[in-house]
Order: structure tokens, then C-alpha cells, then sequence
């Protein structure tokens, strides 16, 4: 794994120098060889051809003074290249627009391109770093001078949110703003300090659990730089220097959460990239998954409880075979979905609020399912993730009731075979903190199993064969809305006489899919309209599994 060194404290011997042709990296690579390299290779060092493209694309007959003030106005300039109107002993906005993208009769055309390359400044050092290069600042293209921030999240907004541009469709800053990464997490972590260390001192706690290194990361930066657990000590409260039951969150302006610059190294944005907050530099991630992978699984902490990345794998329980759902499948590809849709909210947060569900602002809801499965829409993506919730809070709870008693047995019984087994596994399913969706079959499985040796430990009798199930099941069928088959899934507990039919919603039957003798296990039923029965017309269908006194019902749709 690759370091990367990053200083967000720049000194400024020799950065005060400018050259007249706007290099600025080529200035500051005198002291900061390193990121002036990273940043030469970055999208901010080549903006001047991502205006050209547009220009040449959806501003064609429009004029430079358009671009600027129009109404339908982007502003190019204030985001792209914001000290171009510094260049040439300084210009306006509309004049910059002009000297560095050609026209024809002093409007765009589909041959518009970059002209004065040389002069260009791109997205410099000197747009993020006020003059004395210590101190984060954000250009001002229109009145030529910074505009302060506080944290360099506030930065990325300027131009990634809607900071500075509130029409913007740029809008990662404010997805980012209304997910876990952007709020709250400072509560989250007050919360688990009061509760679970009262007495310790910071670092205690940063020994142990380390909180700084995914809770906020870059906040070692801060203050001149300090180390993790003076960190902890700076932003959560303490007495006598240790943490407390009223410990709550100080400092809350300076908190940077996980920011943006926890994920992306600002002099080179583009690169996977995990801050570390022990060595204050970035390590170059191979995949998105290594990256989520070091707070949302254990490959930084090797004992940490909070193991999604682990469960997705499908690997690491006792005594349970690997299961692998989703084979192929990113973090991002279901927590960063984009529609790509122009003006959807989907398109415009660019995942950053790493919900799987977006809103969009006429009120629909885009889901990152149907990316794969086309079929599905949205409304049956959340009752399928419901589902999957609903089932494992039941198996969890059986779990739980299981293992205590399993626990209490051994109190009075010097047989603990299995037992670490069963608490390993109900405990590995529960770090996963999704609800049981994140790979729903291995989390299932890993709770058989735990409920499986509980009950052997008691009773010497397992409840079910390791890994059988211990509940009935009708799951949602698969695809929904569908045409002209989909596919529906249910679990019987124990053997005997089972049904599967299909009515409408006038209560009449129309199709029988299952009728006979079952012994306990999985199942997968195929209904197809074509062949087990025909004529049936575009509305909502009731299937129903029945097993003695036991009756599941669900919908499903069918649409021609």
C-alpha cells in the first residue's frame, strides 16, 4: 500500500512568489515537490478544457456575458478558474470568459476551445490557500479577494455545494451535509464516550477504540496539528482529564466529521485515498471497497465491531459455510448510486449521502436496486429491505434469547462446546449494522447457527441441522412489477403439508404452485403468466404460503 505525505499546514517561504504565466504549481513545487506533482495530474490542474467542452456543447450562440450573468448563468469562471481575473493586470468575470475560450462574432459555437492556455490558472494553489499559504481561504472571483471558511468542507462547497451558488446542480457538499459523514457522528461519539468510557482519559480511549480515526480523521490537523488523543481530548469535554457521564460533544464549529478530505486528498482528489490520522498522511486505496473497508470493516482495526465490509464478503464466521450474494458487487455500487438523470437529486449529490433511497424534489424515489435489477422498482426495493430487516430482527432476537440461555446453562455445566461458536457468530452478524441487508443470506445463516448450538448446549439436541432454517418465510417475489414471469421464494421450519397459491384481489384463485408434502428447507417457485396459467390482466395479485396454522401473504404486480 502506497503513502502519500500531505501538510495541510503550508509555511510560506517562497509560496508568496508568482510567475507571471500563473504556474503556481511550478512556484510552490520549490518547497512542495509532492503535492505540486499530485495536483499537476489532477482534474484541478486541467479545468480549462471541461469549460471549452461545455461551451462548445450548451452555450453555442450564446455570448461570454451570458455565461456570467445570464439567467440561465453558470459562472464558469468562479469555480473553474477563479483567479483568471487576476490575469493580465486583472479582468472581470465576462472578460475572462472571453480571453480564454474563443468565439465567433463574440458568441460560442460548436468550435469553441481553449485559447491562452498559458495564462490559464486552473484550479491553483493559491484558490484554496489565502496569500500567506497557511490559511484556508476560497477565492472570490467576482470581488477578487477570499472568502473565509471555517472548515475545508466549507471549501469544497464553494464549488462541490451550494456554498456560493445556491442554484447550483453541483450539490456533493450538500449530500454529504445530510448523511452520518456530515452530521452527527460527533453525538454518536459522545454518546459512546460517556456511556462506555467514563474514567478513562483520552488516551485510554484512543489506545483502545481510537474513535479520531474514523470518526474525524482529519481534525489531527487542526490547531496547528495535534495527535489523535489530544484531538479526543479537544473536542470532546472531560473533567479532571478524564471522560465522564456528562461528557458531551466542545468545540462543535471546528469538527470536521468525516470530510471531504478524509476520502480524497485535496491535491489529488481523484485518487482513492485514506487519511490516516496516526501517521497525518494519505494511503492509497486499491479499490472503493479497501477504502470503505477501513472503517466499515476491519481492515485497519483488526477488532473493531463494526464489520459490513466483512459481512458483504461473506467470510469469517465459525463454522458456517462462505455465502456471497451479490458476487461482483461495490459498497458504491448500492451506497453511490447516480441516475445520471440532469436535475435529479441523484445525479446532483453524486451519492454522497450514501443512502441507497434518494427523493427526488418532485417527491419520487430513485433506488439504487434497479440499477441491476431493471424489474424492480422502487417501492418493492424498500419492502423487500424491510423484509430483510424484519427477518433478521426476528432471528436476532431468537438469537439472543438463545445464546443468554445457552450462557446461564454453562453456570451450572462445565460443557461449553459450541458456545463460542454461537456468540461469535450471532455478535459477527450483528456488527454488521445494516439490519441484516447487507448479504441477508450469510446474516441469516450466521444466526441459524448461532441458534442451532445454543440449543445444543442446553439440550444436547440442536434445533434445527447447522444452518437450517428455524422459521417460516414467504419472501417478496422477485422480480416485482413483472412480466410475464417472476420468481418468489419462501422457508418452511419443519416438514409437512404445504401450499403456495395465487389469487386476485377479488379472492378467486388463479394459479396453485404448490400442493403436497415438503420436508423443512429453502425453496424457489417460479410463476409464469405464459404457462402456469393464462389470460390474466395487468393489476396486483395476492400469493399465499400455508402450512397447518401458519398463513403468509404478499403482493405482487403484474404489468403488460
Amino acid at each position: 500500500m502506497k503513502t502519500r505525505n500531505y501538510f495541510l499546514i503550508i509555511p510560506s517561504v517562497l509560496c508568496l512568489l508568482f510567475l507571471q504565466n500563473y504556474s503556481y504549481a511550478q512556484t510552490c513545487q520549490s518547497c512542495h515537490s509532492t503535492e505540486a506533482s499530485l495536483w499537476s495530474s489532477s482534474k484541478h490542474a486541467n479545468s480549462q478544457n471541461d469549460v471549452a467542452s461545455e461551451l462548445s456543447t450548451n452555450w453555442i450562440g450564446q455570448t461570454p456575458d451570458s455565461v456570467i450573468v445570464g439567467s440561465q448563468a453558470e459562472d464558469c469562471i468562479s469555480c473553474h478558474s477563479p483567479r483568471a481575473v487576476t490575469v493580465k493586470g486583472g479582468m472581470t468575470e465576462t472578460q475572462a470568459m472571453g480571453y480564454f475560450f474563443s468565439t465567433t462574432n463574440g458568441k460560442y459555437t460548436d468550435t469553441t476551445k481553449a485559447i491562452n492556455t498559458s495564462d490559464w490558472p486552473n484550479v491553483a494553489c493559491e484558490t484554496c490557500h489565502e496569500s500567506d499559504m497557511k490559511t484556508f481561504g476560497a477565492f472570490n472571483s467576482k470581488t477578487g479577494s477570499y472568502d473565509a471558511v471555517k472548515t475545508a468542507n466549507d471549501l469544497c462547497g464553494n464549488c462541490h455545494g451550494t456554498v456560493r451558488h445556491p442554484d447550483t446542480d453541483h450539490r456533493i457538499y450538500d449530500a454529504w451535509l445530510s448523511s452520518k459523514h456530515g452530521h452527527k457522528g460527533q453525538d454518536d461519539v459522545a454518546g459512546e464516550l460517556a456511556g462506555s468510557h467514563s474514567g478513562e482519559t483520552p488516551s485510554n480511549v484512543i489506545a483502545g477504540e481510537d474513535c479520531i480515526a474514523c470518526h474525524a480523521p482529519t481534525s489531527v490537523t487542526l490547531n496547528g496539528g495535534m495527535t489523535e488523543a489530544q484531538a479526543l481530548g479537544n473536542f470532546f469535554s472531560t473533567s479532571n482529564g478524564t471522560f465522564t457521564s456528562s461528557t458531551s460533544p466542545a468545540d462543535t464549529v471546528d469538527y470536521p466529521n468525516v470530510s471531504c478530505i478524509a476520502c480524497h486528498n485535496p491535491h489529488d482528489p481523484d485518487t482513492l485515498s485514506y487519511f490516516n490520522s496516526s501517521t497525518k498522511s494519505y494511503q492509497v486505496m486499491s479499490s472503493s471497497d479497501q477504502l470503505c473497508g477501513q472503517c466499515h470493516g476491519n481492515l485497519r482495526f483488526p477488532d473493531t465491531d463494526h464489520l459490513s465490509y466483512n459481512i458483504n464478503s461473506g467470510t469469517g464466521g465459525k463454522g458456517v459455510p462462505d455465502i456471497t450474494s451479490m458476487s461482483g458487487t461495490k459498497c458504491i455500487d448500492c451506497h453511490m448510486y447516480n441516475t445520471s438523470v440532469d436535475g435529479s437529486n441523484s445525479a446532483m449529490y453524486r451519492g454522497h449521502t450514501w443512502s441507497v433511497f434518494v427523493k427526488e424534489p418532485d417527491g419520487s424515489v430513485d433506488a439504487s436496486c434497479t440499477k441491476c435489477h431493471s424489474a424492480m422498482s422502487a417501492d418493492s426495493s424498500m419492502a423487500l429491505v424491510q423484509q430483510w430487516k424484519n427477518n433478521f430482527q426476528t432471528l436476532d432476537s431468537i438469537a439472543n434469547a438463545k445464546v443468554t440461555a445457552a450462557a446461564n446453562h454453562l453456570k451450572t455445566s462445565s460443557d461449553s462446546s459450541y458456545f463460542e461458536e454461537a456468540q461469535f457468530n450471532m455478535t459477527y452478524a450483528e456488527s454488521d449494522e445494516s439490519g441484516g441487508v447487507h448479504n441477508h443470506l450469510y446474516s441469516a445463516a450466521l444466526l441459524n447457527d448461532a441458534i442451532s448450538k445454543a440449543d445444543l448446549i442446553v439440550t444436547g439436541i440442536p434445533t434445527k441441522d447447522l444452518n437450517h432454517p428455524v422459521a417460516f418465510n414467504l419472501s417478496q417475489n422477485y422480480p416485482n412489477p413483472f412480466n410475464p414471469s417472476t420468481k418468489i421464494n419462501f422457508t418452511i421450519p419443519h416438514s409437512g403439508n404445504v401450499t403456495l397459491k395465487v389469487y386476485d384481489m377479488l379472492g378467486r384463485e388463479v394459479a396453485t404452485l404448490i400442493n403436497g408434502y415438503k420436508s423443512e428447507g429453502n425453496y424457489s417457485v417460479d410463476f409464469n403468466e405464459n404457462i402456469t396459467t393464462k389470460g390474466l390482466s395487468s393489476g396486483v395479485y395476492i400469493y399465499q404460503l400455508k402450512e397447518d396454522k401458519f398463513i403468509q401473504t404478499r403482493k405482487m404486480l403484474m404489468i403488460k
